[in-house]
């Protein structure tokens, strides 16, 4: 059996001041590196539909579009 572990990333976030530095860029090869170094088959995220700017930098880093989860607030 394979062993197709999943490192999954839970908040990225840079600060407004530090924006633009490539700083989040620099986090996320971190993280790769990371995963890869630790025999991981895939990085995951979560990311707030409408957040145009970290959907552009996710596409940027290499991710795609894995599923779209959706609710109903009551």
């Amino acid at each position: 059996m394979q062993d197709n572990k999943t490192l999954y990333i839970d908040d990225l976030c840079v600060d407004e001041s530090a924006r633009g530095k490539h700083v989040g860029k620099a986090l996320f090869e971190f993280v790769r590196q990371y995963a890869q170094q630790n025999s991981c088959h895939a990085v995951t995220l979560n990311v707030w539909a409408g957040n145009e700017a970290a959907i552009c930098f996710y596409e940027q880093m290499g991710m795609h579009v894995q599923k779209t989860g959706m609710e109903i607030v009551l």
